[in-house]
């Protein structure tokens, strides 16, 4: 197995993202931007990714998952602490994906939490991206998280 690479030597633009290449092909292209409480996802086109949404809040948690068209729209939903899991599904198709991430505030009012994220994380074949949510109250940032996971073949 060829080794995993970081950028490319023919890439001399300093502007893209550093891709992954296998012998000068790129296999992946993800990355997540965040900009208020919504993130923009790229992943790679055609693989299958799962999402699992999971919450550590006694404050409802509301993430929606969408693509441009509306061939991934999800909605998870759900309050519990120690990683309760609101919702997983498994998915092939749009690679550009937009979350948007809320909490319900003790009257009941969605309210935009702030966001952070990190990945995506190459270990062998299995990758994983995540974000995560903070509602205010204690600055631990793992109100709501999602981790969206896929393989690579070999």
């Amino acid at each position: 197995m060829p080794a995993l690479v970081r950028g490319h030597p023919q890439d001399a633009s300093p502007k893209r993202l550093p891709s992954i290449y296998i012998q000068g092909v790129p296999v992946s292209d993800a990355y997540v931007y965040v900009n208020g409480n919504k993130a923009e996802i790229s992943l790679p086109a055609g693989a299958r990714i799962t999402v699992k949404a999971k919450t550590n809040s006694s404050l409802v948690q509301k993430v929606s998952v969408t693509s441009k068209d509306r061939a991934v729209d999800y909605q998870f939903t759900g309050t519990g602490e120690r990683n309760t899991v609101s919702g997983q599904e498994t998915f092939t198709g749009p690679s550009q994906l937009s979350a948007t991430f809320e909490y319900s505030d003790s009257a009941g009012v969605f309210k935009p939490s702030k966001l952070n994220s990190g990945g995506p994380y190459d270990i062998g074949s299995y990758h994983l991206m995540v974000i995560v949510a903070e509602n205010g109250d204690d600055s631990d940032y793992n109100d709501a998280i999602l981790e969206f996971s896929w393989h690579t073949p070999r």
